[in-house]
């Protein structure tokens, strides 16, 4: 076949130069893009501001406000905060300011995201390593034997390869969405609720993880980008809870206390279920950091 193939490309000089033109097409998208003009400088308002992200793909725009440092490593290496080690250095508690313009458009957030890791070895010095530890986990599994989702959840009908991965900080839906277009990323849901469009399997264990203090593993073998909408009683607000505390919910929190758990309705809604196992997980090793070397 591949004899065949060269004595076509032989005969034909115009499929020799598509050929060509097709390797530096290749060549020029897997070039790595990175930060051409970036500033860090250490938040020292007396202000406790909400921290903020602003993702803009199109633009290769990344702004980042009053966000601690071992955050935003967390953000760019996509790990929790439980499965970063070494965490005892005052530089990580800092607080960053973070402007930076990629050299190009890039494909994504989760691009962006990536972009952050030479920047922080350059102004930090930062050095890390990954490895897998043994640890207590939850594994998200599907609940039926037949692989069938729950109502739901549905795979998207539109790409959605601009939102971030693994981390909610770079998988927000982009407020700038046009009206005739349906977003994608993490929508605003409130307590007990967890509603996102065109997410893969690694934002959505990105999104368990925190509330249950431990890493959750994608075991569920799904691929793509999934529109998901479900509603649970966050344990602090179940009836149960609120008993033994002798309280109420708090005001502005619209949560049934009687509802279902996040295990119950990750399995009734979602058609997904976790699993408490000893499983190997990657966790992210802090070798070295050192004060911020501002621009």
């Amino acid at each position: 076949m591949f004899e065949e193939q060269g004595h076509m490309l032989n005969r034909s000089p115009i499929a020799l130069v598509l050929l060509v033109g097709l390797l530096l097409h290749l060549s020029r998208l897997n070039a790595q893009a990175q930060f051409e003009v970036a500033s860090i400088k250490l938040n020292v308002s007396n202000e406790r501001a909400a921290r903020s992200v602003d993702a803009v793909p199109t633009s290769g725009r990344l702004v980042i406000r009053a966000m601690k440092v071992k955050d935003v490593i967390q953000g760019a290496y996509g790990v929790q905060s439980f499965e970063l080690v070494n965490t005892d250095n005052p530089v990580l508690n800092q607080r960053i300011d973070i402007e930076a313009k990629a050299d190009r458009p890039v494909a994504s957030a989760a691009q962006l995201q990536r972009m952050l890791q030479p920047l922080l070895a350059e102004r930090f010095r930062l050095a890390v390593h990954q490895e897998r530890r043994e640890m207590n986990a939850l594994a998200l599994t599907l609940a039926n034997k037949d692989g069938r989702l729950g109502p739901k959840m549905r795979q998207a009908d539109r790409p959605c390869d601009t939102a971030g991965t693994g981390v909610t900080l770079f998988a927000l839906a982009d407020p700038r969405t046009p009206a005739d277009q349906s977003p994608c990323g993490i929508l605003p849901g409130g307590a007990g609720r967890i509603r996102a469009a065109g997410i893969d399997m690694a934002t959505l264990v990105g999104l368990l993880s925190p509330s249950q203090q431990m890493s959750v593993v994608d075991q569920t073998g799904l691929k793509g980008h999934y529109d998901i909408d479900v509603t649970y009683t966050p344990q602090a607000f179940s009836a149960a809870s609120l008993a033994q505390r002798g309280g109420t919910l708090p005001p502005g929190v619209d949560v049934d206390p009687n509802g279902p758990s996040i295990f119950e309705a990750l399995r009734e809604q979602l058609g997904l279920k976790l699993e408490p196992k000893r499983l190997p997980v990657p966790v992210m090793v802090i070798d070295h950091i050192e004060p911020l070397i501002e621009n």
